[in-house]
């Protein structure tokens, strides 16, 4: 299982969060001018302090730039191919034996 988050989001991004100091809630977009900065988001630091208090491995998280201004789909597809493929070298064989019928 993996983690792909939205980066540049301030719930669910991986790499990049957008951080305001003045924000306390839902940020105001597109009038809000704010800051990329590179942390998880504030949902995303949720979960891994959760799946740490239950005593479970930290997810392999990604991110997809979606909410960092100027997407750039082919860069963001090559970046997942090559997150998927550093994965696969890391843990073998994507396959866990035959399929179940």
């Amino acid at each position: 299982m993996i983690l792909i988050g939205l980066d540049g989001s301030p719930s669910t991004g991986v790499r990049f969060t957008s951080s305001k100091p003045e924000w306390g809630g839902r940020p105001n977009r597109p009038e809000d001018d704010w800051e990329i900065v590179p942390r998880r988001g504030v949902w995303i630091e949720e979960l891994e302090a959760e799946l740490a208090r239950r005593g479970l491995p930290p997810l392999p998280a990604t991110g997809w730039a979606l909410d960092m201004g100027r997407f750039d789909e082919a860069g963001s597809r090559r970046d997942l191919e090559q997150f998927l493929d550093s994965r696969e070298t890391t843990e073998g064989s994507r396959d866990d034996g035959p399929a179940a019928p």
